[in-house]
């Protein structure tokens, strides 16, 4: 579950705090609406300076491969919410309904037009 909600964490930073960044950057806070290279031009120019740069790769690594991250992170959420349903343990099953909970959502908004047009910004 900790994991989840570190992956969840990360990627959001990552992918929101880029744009938000980006935006920022280019005075354009209507471009957090509508990403992509004409307005906000490449990502990577708007992360911080070297060394805080170090602790945004991790995370564009999790935003650039998100759709198998989220596949794998709900497929063992959902097996963990059967095993934890059957073990009986009823605090640790609302846990990791939330954080699987969240994966797909997280999952949806990936896929809508808009997480489509974040993750191809991104990863340009």
């Amino acid at each position: 579950m900790w994991a989840q909600w570190t992956l969840l964490v990360v990627c959001l930073i990552s992918s929101f705090g880029v744009l938000l960044l980006a935006a920022l950057r280019a005075n354009d806070l209507g471009a957090v609406f509508d990403p992509g290279l004409d307005r906000l031009g490449d990502p990577m120019d708007s992360l911080p300076e070297a060394p805080l740069v170090y602790g945004f790769v991790p995370g564009m690594f999790v935003a650039y491969f998100i759709y198998p991250v989220a596949f794998v992170t709900v497929f063992f959420g959902l097996g963990m919410v059967m095993h934890t349903w059957q073990v009986g343990d009823r605090e640790t099953l609302r846990g990791l309904l939330k954080s699987t909970g969240a994966w797909v959502v997280l999952t949806a908004g990936a896929l809508t037009p808009f997480g489509t047009q974040l993750h191809q910004w991104l990863l340009d």
